[in-house]
């Protein structure tokens, strides 16, 4: 939980990940060791994807594993520890090894259940380097063994991870492989240009979302392979901002694009010098921090921090639109954590 508040300056500094929401049914023990780390106020892992200089990746296995199990090391950060200094130390106490964090590769909001019961989950995924190339965990207590992988091994552990039957390592297979995919394609989150607003346009129509304020809305897009994935804008009203036109194109949905445009354009709001700026250029005064939206899916912003709000309480702008076909539509605004 900890750790929420510092994301923000997390994605500054290692970049901005892939943001994935899953779901996974745990057995009673791995719904028991999740409840213990919930009552120590922990609800998150930090896992390492550490590269050597030969290109293979550490990976480790714990005593509770089946002969031939091993995932990527992880563990938790402590309360006031740095993030950066909490992955190194649990790179050492699980490999061995010192590393060198150098890009925040994947966010996952992970939806735990277990006879009707269900908790939320953050894992916290990094790529790391390190020019170690001997492997010697020192928290012998938690782990069994250690293995370098190859790439192609690396992915066959991930589908053996899958098989097991067992919640939490399923979760991990998925987890490696959706890391591999996020590796391999970095994406670029940029303001839009002026050259990029018929391709806007064009997503806008097709995912059957108003245009007509396209072109007094600030517009940002996502580049995944040179290719345009997604796009967002802020739109300024006389009584408030509201986050509108998130689309995902088809080939790029699921991976977790969407909820990382709405967390760049978030933390690009929550500036204050930002947000002053983005008035100025739809010159259109910004009156506070408060960002809205109206949607029919409020469950997709939920892990992005956004909360459900009574309609009583909407800005006369958000409340006007919940009427007709959009009646049952709710209206969202944005949760910035302080520090």
């Amino acid at each position: 939980m900890h750790l929420r508040p510092q994301l923000s300056s997390i994605r500054a500094r290692f970049g901005y990940p892939y943001h994935q929401w899953m779901t996974q049914e745990f057995d009673e023990q791995g719904w028991n060791l999740v409840q213990k780390s919930i009552q120590q106020k922990r609800t998150h892992d930090v896992t390492m994807l550490i590269e050597g200089t030969d290109g293979r990746f550490a990976l480790m296995s714990k005593h509770s594993y089946p002969p031939g199990i091993f995932r990527s090391p992880s563990g938790g950060v402590k309360p006031g520890e740095d993030l950066a200094t909490g992955a190194a130390r649990e790179a050492m106490e699980e490999t061995g090894l010192h590393i060198d964090l150098k890009r925040f590769l994947l966010h996952i909001t992970l939806d735990i259940s277990h006879k009707g019961e269900v908790c939320t989950w953050d894992s916290y995924v990094f790529y790391a380097t390190t020019q170690d190339t001997k492997l010697k965990p020192t928290d012998l207590k938690e782990v069994k063994d250690t293995a370098w992988a190859g790439r192609e091994h690396l992915q066959a552990m991930a589908l053996k991870l899958k098989e097991t039957g067992n919640g939490g390592l399923i979760y991990r297979g998925g987890l490696t492989a959706a890391s591999l995919w996020a590796l391999d394609n970095p994406m670029i989150l940029r303001e839009a240009r002026p050259h990029d607003m018929p391709g806007i346009t064009h997503s806008l129509l097709a995912n059957r979302l108003p245009v007509e304020n396209a072109n007094r809305t600030c517009w940002w897009i996502a580049e995944v392979q040179g290719l345009s994935s997604s796009t967002v804008g802020i739109s300024l009203h006389n009584d408030c901002a509201e986050l509108i036109g998130l689309t995902v194109d088809p080939v790029f949905r699921g991976k977790g694009v969407g909820h990382a445009m709405v967390e760049y354009v978030c933390d690009q709001w929550s500036d204050s010098a930002k947000r002053k700026r983005l008035g100025e250029r739809l010159k259109t005064p910004v009156f506070n921090d408060k960002l809205w939206l109206t949607t029919s899916m409020p469950g997709y912003f939920l892990p992005v921090n956004f909360v459900l709000t009574d309609k009583s309480m909407l800005p006369a702008t958000i409340q006007g639109q919940l009427t007709g076909n959009r009646a049952k539509w709710q209206g969202m605004r944005y949760q910035l954590y302080k520090l």
